[in-house]
């Protein structure tokens, strides 16, 4: 995909220290920015719809819930 294509995204929602993130299937890790409203999301299966402005940068149109949400365990409980 080139930069400036629109690019369609499946994978978990997860916020870093200064921006939010969609890491992939393959386990690539999306930058798609500072995002309103979408606190609920976090930790999700989420599907991303957008331009991309870089290596592995979104510029994010569309995000919506893609399934139920993707348990994650501390490595306490294991």
């Amino acid at each position: 995909m080139n930069i400036g294509s629109y690019f369609r995204l499946e994978g978990v929602l997860v916020a870093g220290a200064v921006s939010l993130y969609v890491q992939a299937r393959n386990g690539a890790l999306w930058e798609v920015g500072l995002l309103k409203n979408v606190g609920h999301l976090l930790q999700s299966n989420v599907v991303v719809e957008g331009i991309r402005t870089g290596a592995e940068v979104i510029a994010v149109n569309w995000i919506e819930a893609n399934g139920p949400p993707q348990r994650t365990l501390s490595s306490a409980a294991m």
